[in-house]
């Protein structure tokens, strides 16, 4: 990889074109390499012209990094890593965007889930132009949509209580999903936060805020960056006149290694959340493990066989 502009170079985020600010998009791959070599093509195809990719094979017991590293030989904008264990999903990025930052000057950090499809070649260039200029943003996302055309995000805060209450009686954010994916109404603006699955960051806002939480193996990233930038007066804004396409239910424990780790994906990382970063109590968290696990058994199987 041959990244330019060089580290000596110093232009602020405000005063560049949309053109020349430098994206950096790191991708998480285990072992689902052909997931991954789709999107990274995805991404090489964007027609932002300072756009590289960091590849981070997160310790994949097959044969995964010889695939990549395959499939992109020669290729400039691109590099393939591997870690030497499998770091969960938090610490792979964070690995990625580490060993970026220590090798060229980044503007933008782009997260991205393997699982990821980018059908407009201009959608990281249309991200930068919204975001270039807003001093406020931390980071911002497109509309996220799974291939059945159902939205994902953007979020409100979560509290734990009411996460009970919906994992009780989902009928009703079902609902709500379906209204909102026959609404009308696109405006771009702040939100608590965005899909985790595609992530726009400010590179140096990413790594004041800490990077990443490294205490969760897999889910409720977008929630505690959220909140580590609140803490530094950022924020997230949902940019939806653009779409990816999420193929959540093929990548969702694939892309960091997470089989078997926790019951229910992503719950643990739920738990540390509400109890780090919200201060929630242990009865409220006893209260929606249990509403969450009943969920994953009960319903969850049923929504992904008939909506997604």
């Amino acid at each position: 990889m041959n990244p330019e502009p060089g580290r000596d170079e110093v232009t602020t985020i405000s005063t560049m074109t949309a053109q020349n600010v430098r994206v950096c998009a790191v991708v998480l791959n285990y072992l689902n390499y052909d997931q991954t070599i789709l999107c990274v093509r995805d991404l090489l195809a964007q027609d932002h012209p300072f756009l590289d990719v960091v590849v981070i094979d997160n310790h994949s017991p097959n044969e995964s990094l010889v695939r990549l590293q395959e499939a992109f030989a020669g290729e400039s904008r691109l590099a393939v890593l591997q870690t030497d264990r499998n770091l969960g999903y938090a610490g792979g990025n964070n690995y990625g965007a580490r060993w970026r930052f220590e090798h060229a000057a980044v503007d933008f950090l782009l997260i991205i889930n393997n699982d990821v499809r980018l059908p407009d070649r201009a959608t990281v260039r249309r991200l930068v132009e919204f975001a270039k200029d807003r001093s406020d943003l931390g980071g911002v996302g497109p509309a996220v949509v799974t291939c059945s055309g159902f939205p994902q995000g953007p979020y409100r805060r979560p509290r734990a209580a009411l996460r009970t209450l919906r994992n009780l009686l989902p009928i009703f954010p079902l609902m709500f999903r379906f209204w909102r994916r026959f609404s009308k109404e696109k405006k771009p603006g702040p939100w608590y936060a965005i899909v985790g699955a595609f992530m726009l960051l400010k590179a140096e806002p990413f790594a004041r805020a800490g990077f990443l939480d490294e205490q969760t193996f897999l889910g409720a990233e977008e929630y505690i960056l959220a909140e580590r930038f609140r803490k530094i007066g950022l924020r997230f804004y949902h940019y939806p006149l653009v779409t990816v396409i999420h193929n959540h239910q093929e990548g969702a424990i694939v892309r960091s290694g997470g089989e078997g780790r926790h019951f229910p994906s992503g719950l643990a990382s739920m738990l540390h959340y509400f109890r780090e970063y919200q201060g929630a109590s242990g009865l409220s968290l006893r209260l929606y493990e249990v509403s969450a696990r009943l969920y994953c058994r009960v319903f969850l199987p049923i929504r992904r066989r008939f909506l997604i």
